[in-house]
């Protein structure tokens, strides 16, 4: 089994916030930029954005705005110039949706084939998004990076937009002519979503996951 392997198998059984406790390195709040994953808290969080301020008295101060990484909730904090803080490394990496079984989600990595599985909780997008998944659709995993314990899957996102196959529609009736009418759609995942009303059954439709709204009808 190779170390990677090794290391995604043995995060299965961690939660979430035991990805988090190990440190990378310091470094002093005025160098930190927006974009960047920093440990405050004994959470990761990533710089939304920055903002250097000198005060009346001559003592500068750091604001950030600051997004956590596995519940998406937001704050805003303020630092002292001398203060410093951990930086953890994130990074993307393109997996394939297999399956679900009970909460847990089953994807691929393409290139290494290794298969792991995740919490549904650790979806950016919550329920919502699950609802969305599709068989063999594209899934970008976040791996927390930390030198003790190297690599590790902590979250999961969607694609923004992704193409889904009309199972049925509700048709209504008695609708005034002028304007767009809607009717109900659902896909062949279940999930359920307003469509113009010339989309019918056996349509291929491009549908904006964040706001579950319809976008286009695929050619």
């Amino acid at each position: 089994m190779s170390l990677f392997n090794s290391l995604v198998r043995s995060s299965i059984h961690r939660s979430p916030c035991q990805l988090l406790v190990k440190r990378y390195y310091k470094l002093s709040v005025g160098s930190i930029r927006k974009g960047q994953v920093v440990q405050f808290k004994d959470k990761a969080w990533k710089v939304l954005n920055r903002d250097h301020v000198s005060s009346g008295r001559g003592g500068a101060v750091v604001k950030m705005e600051l997004q956590d990484i596995l519940s998406s909730t937001k704050t805003n904090e303020r630092f002292k110039s001398g203060d410093s803080l951990e930086i953890l490394n994130l990074s993307d990496e393109a997996y394939q949706y297999l399956y679900t079984i009970d909460d847990q989600i089953h994807l691929l990595n393409l290139e290494t084939f290794e298969e792991i599985e995740m919490p549904s909780s650790a979806c950016e997008g919550g329920e919502r998004s699950v609802s969305m998944l599709e068989d063999a659709m594209p899934i970008a995993v976040s791996f927390l990076t930390t030198p003790e314990k190297g690599r590790q899957p902590c979250t999961f996102k969607l694609p923004s937009n992704y193409s889904f196959v009309v199972q049925s529609v509700v048709e209504r009736a008695g609708q005034a002519a002028k304007g767009t009418v809607y009717k109900t759609a659902t896909l062949t995942n279940g999930s359920k979503l307003q469509v113009p009303e010339f989309v019918h059954e056996g349509d291929r439709i491009i549908v904006d996951i964040e706001s579950m709204k319809y976008m286009k009808r695929e050619l």
